[in-house]
């Protein structure tokens, strides 16, 4: 008993010499450093709320560190933006593309790492990674806008936009009538490299089309992994 006694005193004395003590390496970097796996039978169970708040991480270093759950989960930095028109309408000018043109949603409701540029409506891949992507406009006159769709195109690097999704039809009207919506929407997966650009377009024969903002004409964009 007195030499287990006299054993650990000698090594509690020896960490206070020396600040660090290392097992498996005889160059210790920390104040426990441990070259090797580390295996933990029991932990006790935190039940108190704050213990919500913090997670036990490592670094690319080695070194465990205690982060709050929001940092964990944001830390790989994914994308989710949503958002609509400022204004009651917008007007698309159709000479971007053949019989397309970009919609200017130039009014973000969730963004947090700023992928999205309202300026242009282009939302530009902070990584590489899989998103999903959702649009839905709405015109204030399906008669006079004649073949009438929307459409999500991406760009990557020099080459020309890519039509990756699209629903058009064109309006019809039976006996003065209006049969057909005035709501198109679609929707898409894609695989994006970091730099790649995606935005949204509006079909029509006309050179402009008025689209209802709000939740009538919006759209969203988040990467699933």
């Amino acid at each position: 008993m007195k030499r287990k006694v006299i054993s650990v005193l000698l090594f509690l004395i020896g960490g206070q010499v020396w600040s660090q003590v290392g097992v498996n390496t005889d160059d210790p970097k920390a104040m426990l450093d441990i070259n090797g796996n580390l295996r933990v039978r029991t932990a006790e169970k935190c039940l108190d709320e704050a213990c919500t708040e913090s997670i036990l991480v490592k670094n690319s270093d080695g070194y465990v560190q205690t982060v709050s759950k929001d940092q964990v989960f944001n830390s790989n930095g994914r994308s989710y933006v949503s958002g609509t028109g400022n204004g009651g309408t917008m007007l698309v000018s159709i000479s971007l593309l053949p019989n397309w043109g970009k919609i200017l949603f130039d009014k973000e409701l969730m963004d947090d790492h700023n992928d999205y540029d309202p300026s242009i409506g282009t939302f530009t891949a902070p990584k590489d990674g899989i998103y999903a992507a959702y649009v839905q406009v709405k015109t204030s006159s399906v008669v006079s806008a004649g073949d009438f769709g929307v459409g999500i195109y991406v760009k990557r690097g020099s080459a020309a936009p890519e039509l990756m999704a699209e629903e058009s039809y064109a309006g019809i009207n039976v006996l003065s009538i209006d049969v057909s919506p005035s709501t198109r929407k679609t929707q898409s997966i894609v695989s994006l490299k970091a730099g790649d650009q995606l935005f949204f377009c509006a079909k029509s024969t006309l050179a402009t089309l008025n689209l209802i903002t709000g939740a009538s004409s919006s759209f969203t964009i988040y990467q699933i992994k």
